[in-house]
This record gives structure tokens, C-alpha cells and sequence, in this order.
């Protein structure tokens, strides 16, 4: 087995898929982590094939109580005193709390400090569990690696896991879940190695701010619920590689809240994102546009000019037309920083944070101005 921990906490770090294995001196199970703060539909799916079918929702006690849960026993006799709360579901824009979908919106909720505890229905159909403070150090086993892991790959400090069964319903051991993990491509370590890893290297990256969006470090997307809205993306063609994959970004985004209801529209450049906008928001078929383009510094005023013209233009839709016009221009000094923050050549991309704040404003904007679109 012994795959490298640097690259599972690179894969995790990346929103995929990790499994981790205790000893056969413990529960000799294998476990499939992954990050919570941005599950999918179609990751939560996937472990719950997979899996036993309950998935654990892995946090800090803080955090747990800060929604409301509490320890589901005041008397622990579980064999290896797991840290077991209170079962629960997001109730904002479930059905039953049980589908994937569901259970991945509970997850990714309990990555946002804006939700208080009466979102959270109690009990419900995600399993959280309080991980030691100490993780690994504190506690060998699955919970505490599935929080180390959050840690050291800087993410929220919220992981889903599930135990990995055979298809007759037994637990998988160690050579089954190393088949297994090559079949996906899943990394396969175990809880020996963070340990390990954990002596040699004490200190944690920073991780999101769960109170911010984005957050310093551009990577927290707070869970939304926008059943419902109406959003229209416009992207520029110009630099369409970087477009693209930023409106891609957009789009995941906006279906991690629900929103189902997406328009794309393509003009030539970053220009002539503001008229087009005002095209869509004088249809008043939308709750919120997002405007995609990017802009690369080259040896001329260019730059600045289209810029400028811009990021007035957006303005002056937002206030006019009073409907969320996000601005989703990124403008770089090169082709390799335009390449980074779109998810080209790393885990970033800045389209889904535009996604993400144009659900947010038009949820603002439900909230406190009760008048007829524009």
C-alpha cells in the first residue's frame, strides 16, 4: 500500500477522494474520506454505493454545538468511544433529507457559520461526529485522520466518510480497498501514516475562514440554498480557454445550491459584457447574471482602459437595475496567474466563488426587499 501522504493530502486538498486504512490490531477497515465543504451530489453518491450507506459528517465539537447538535449518548460505551452527535439533516430546500443531493447540501452546510440551529433538523439523515482536538495524536482512528486530513491540506476542518464494503455487505480489508482505490484511482494510506506525518510536521496550513466568502485563501464556499432563482451567465470569448473554465466553475457552483435554472450567453470580449447584461436584466427573466471574462496585462493602456470601462459598467447595472450583477473578471499580469485562478493548472477556480456570491446577493436581496423584480 504505502502510497505517499503528500500525495493523498494533494488529492484531498484537490476535492478528491482519499480511503485510509486502521490497523487489523483496531477495526481493520478501510474508510472513504473526502471534504465537505464542497460535496457533490455525485461524491456523496458514490460513497453511498460504496459505503455502508451512512455517511459520518467528521467536525470539532465547537463547531457541532455552534448548530445546535449534541452528543447523541450521555453514557459512551461504543468499543472505540467515537464521538457520536446527534443525527441531522439541512432543512432548507430538502425533500426527505435522505438523497444524495441532500445529504451532500447537510454537508456542505455544516461547513457555514452563517447557518444557525434551526436549519438543522434534529435527528436527520447525515451522522456528524466530533473528531479529538488532537486528531491523530489524540485518537487513531478514521475520524481524527479524516480531520487531520482537512487540516493539512488546509481545507475547512468538515470531511465526510463512509466505511467501504464488498458487494455481499462485509467490511473491506486493506488488499480489497487497494484493488479498490487503483480501480478509481483513489489514493489508499493509512492512519500509521499521518501520524507519522504529523510528528515531522506539527504545524497545519491555514485553513478558510468560515465566517468569509471567499475567504483569504479563495477556496470556502459556504453552502446555499437558491431552489428556485434564475441566474444567466454571460462570458466573453476572448481568452475562451479561461472563460470557459470559469463559467464550468460558475455553473458547479450554482448546482451545489440547488439552482437548476441556468442561461449561458457568449459575447466577443470583456467590453461587451456590461451591454449584454443589460439586455438579459431588461428581459426581467433573471434573479441574478454573472458576468465572465478575463483580461491578461499586455504592453499597452489596453488593459487599463477595458478595465476601468468594465467594472463601471457592472457597477452602474447593479445599481440601476437593483438585481445582482456579479463581476466575474479576471484580470492578471499573466497567462500562467489567468491559467491558476481558473482551475486550469490548480484546484482554484475563481468561477465558483462568483457562483457562489451571486446566490448569496440574490438570497440578500429575497430577504430584505420585498418589491417586484426590477
Amino acid at each position: 500500500m504505502e502510497e505517499s501522504i503528500e500525495e493523498a493530502i494533494a488529492a484531498f486538498k484537490a476535492g478528491r477522494f482519499v480511503i485510509v486504512a486502521d490497523g487489523e490490531d483496531r477495526k481493520n477497515e478501510c474508510d472513504l474520506v473526502f471534504a465537505a465543504d464542497q460535496a457533490t451530489t455525485e461524491a456523496m453518491a458514490f460513497a453511498i454505493r460504496q459505503g455502508s450507506g451512512i455517511v459520518y459528517a467528521v467536525s470539532n465539537k465547537e463547531a457541532l454545538q455552534h448548530f445546535g447538535l449534541y452528543p447523541a449518548t450521555t453514557v459512551n460505551t461504543d468499543r472505540f468511544s467515537i464521538g457520536a452527535y446527534v443525527s441531522t439533516t439541512f432543512v432548507p430546500g430538502s425533500s426527505t433529507g435522505l438523497s444524495a443531493a441532500d445529504r451532500a447540501a447537510t454537508a456542505r452546510a455544516l461547513c457555514n457559520y452563517s447557518n444557525t440551529p434551526d436549519v438543522f433538523s434534529k435527528p436527520g439523515h447525515m451522522f456528524p461526529v466530533a473528531a479529538h482536538a488532537d486528531g491523530v495524536l489524540g485518537r487513531p482512528g478514521h475520524t481524527e485522520a479524516a480531520y487531520d486530513l482537512c487540516r493539512l491540506s488546509g481545507r475547512m476542518s468538515v470531511a465526510c466518510l463512509t466505511e467501504l464494503t464488498t458487494e455481499d455487505g462485509s467490511m473491506l480489508r486493506l488488499q480489497g480497498a487497494v484493488d479498490f482505490g487503483k480501480k478509481h484511482a483513489i489514493p489508499v494510506i493509512s492512519v500509521e501514516q499521518i501520524i507519522r506525518h504529523r510528528g515531522q510536521f506539527p504545524q497545519f496550513p491555514n485553513a478558510p475562514n468560515p465566517d468569509s466568502i471567499p475567504s483569504i485563501r479563495g477556496l470556502d464556499l459556504p453552502a446555499f440554498d437558491g431552489s428556485g432563482l434564475r441566474i444567466a451567465i454571460v462570458g466573453a470569448r476572448w481568452n475562451s480557454v479561461v472563460t470557459r473554465s470559469l463559467v464550468t466553475g460558475a455553473k458547479e457552483a450554482l448546482e451545489s445550491c440547488n439552482v437548476r435554472d441556468i442561461s449561458t450567453e457568449y459575447v466577443a470580449g470583456s467590453y461587451e459584457l456590461p451591454a449584454a447584461a443589460q439586455i438579459l436584466l431588461e428581459s426581467r427573466k433573471f434573479d441574478g447574471i454573472i458576468c465572465v471574462g478575463c483580461l491578461i496585462k499586455g504592453q499597452s493602456m489596453h488593459f487599463e482602459y477595458v478595465s476601468e470601462a468594465v467594472t463601471q459598467g457592472i457597477m452602474r447595472l447593479n445599481l440601476d437595475y437593483k438585481v445582482p450583477v456579479v463581476y466575474g473578471i479576471l484580470s492578471v499580469l499573466t497567462e500562467e496567474q489567468a491559467r491558476q485562478r481558473s482551475g486550469i493548472s490548480s484546484a482554484h477556480n475563481s468561477g465558483k466563488e462568483w457562483g457562489i456570491t451571486c446566490v448569496e446577493s440574490c438570497l440578500l436581496k429575497k430577504r430584505y426587499l420585498k418589491v417586484s423584480r426590477l
